[in-house]
């Protein structure tokens, strides 16, 4: 009988302990509208932040997704590129998963990228999105108003990405040949 109570005992202390150990989700202190311009320097190791940039144009479908995280003090980039390889929406994505790069420039250079865009958050309008930064609690969207500003910001952000990723070849913005045409009449 003792030990059958013994076990009841030790099994009530093994359950209340689990209970005990279960705690409220994780709340980051990061709010991106406010911390926008130094967001990685206030980032805890529990905080992620994810970026998709919709690259997407007419027929070409290009979808980059990078996430931020912090360990040992080192905030890591991780860049994942979804592409359309047949040029008529299909959806027959290729996936290139980037290495991992660390951010290691204390002048909040990738933020200022985000934050110099601050205005196209505004929007009034059913306009197409350029990049959604994300975490939990807060999401800012960025637009493009038409094809041409959105190739212009995808060159810029082509431009962008190649300061931390310079000898990859999936940020070389594809050389255009205009063609002159003399006569052209309406």
């Amino acid at each position: 009988m003792n030990k059958i109570v013994s076990l009841l005992i030790a099994l009530f202390l093994l359950v209340a302990c689990k209970t005990d150990r279960v705690s409220e989700p994780y709340k980051s202190d990061l709010h991106l509208p406010e911390d926008l311009s130094d967001f990685t320097s206030k980032m805890s190791e529990r905080d992620t932040i994810k970026i998709v940039a919709d690259l997407t144009m007419e027929w070409w479908v290009r979808r980059d997704e990078i996430t931020i995280t912090k360990k040992n003090d080192k905030v890591r980039l991780h860049t994942t590129i979804k592409e359309d390889t047949t040029f008529e929406m299909k959806y027959e994505m290729r996936i290139n998963e980037l290495p991992t790069v660390i951010l290691n420039k204390p002048n909040n250079n990738f933020e200022k990228y985000f934050l110099n865009r601050l205005e196209r958050t505004k929007d009034e309008t059913e306009r197409q999105y350029i990049y959604k930064v994300m975490m939990p609690n807060d999401t800012l969207i960025f637009y493009t108003d038409g094809l041409g500003d959105k190739g212009g910001e995808v060159r810029e952000y082509y431009e962008f990405m190649r300061n931390y990723y310079p000898n990859e070849k999936e940020f070389t913005f594809p050389e255009v040949e205009i063609e002159e045409v003399d006569d052209i009449s309406f």
